[in-house]
């Protein structure tokens, strides 16, 4: 358990930091800052979609992408229902955060174009 604690440790300081750097965004750059957060979990939001079936990126071989179709093909049914059921909980996460982001974005950018009328 200690590595586990460790681990946990060292992820909450990582949201702690990112928590902190929103904070200042939003608190020095006001309805803007909240857009430009808005932004940002958009991006990541929709980075993560593309990468759901696999890894993006320019690493990418065609023996790499043999091999995950080779061994999306072998797996059982009980597998394949478990690898659907991560998929389906990424999916409904990710889209409440594609969510959040947009409404974050609206309200930020739309805030700051009301003050600035």
């Amino acid at each position: 358990m200690p590595g586990k604690a460790f681990v946990m440790a060292f992820v909450w300081s990582g949201w702690l930091i990112a928590s902190v750097i929103a904070f200042m965004i939003v608190a020095y750059a006001g309805f803007f800052g909240v857009g430009v957060v808005g932004l940002m979990i958009w991006f990541v939001t929709a980075r993560v979609d593309m990468e759901q079936d696999g890894v993006v990126g320019a690493g990418v071989s065609p023996g790499f992408l043999a091999q995950q179709v080779r061994i999306r093909s072998e797996m059982s049914p009980a597998e394949r229902a478990a690898h659907r059921g991560r998929q389906l909980l990424e999916k409904q996460s990710t889209r409440f955060f594609r969510y959040l982001g947009i409404a974050l974005t609206v309200a930020g950018f739309g805030g700051f174009l009301l003050f600035q009328i």
